[in-house]
């Protein structure tokens, strides 16, 4: 039995999830950061729209860790 497959096969979901997690988080962030010079009112859609896909993000973490029976 190979240890060094399972462990890999094991940490590729995580892997694969966290990358998601990332650009979920860090693209809307950089639009943020490119329209610095703008004011509020044209910053408000990009920052609910940042609001909207980290909740989605956290709630689909969420529901994976609950499914695969571990604490969120």
């Amino acid at each position: 039995m190979n240890t060094t497959t399972e462990q890999t096969a094991v940490a590729e979901p995580r892997t694969r999830l966290r990358r998601f997690a990332f650009a979920a988080v860090a693209v809307p962030a950089l639009m943020v950061g490119l329209a610095l010079p703008a004011n509020a009112a044209e910053l408000t859609p990009i920052a609910e729209a940042l609001d909207a896909t980290l909740a989605s993000t956290l709630s689909s973490i969420g529901a994976a860790l609950d499914a695969l029976g571990l604490a969120a």
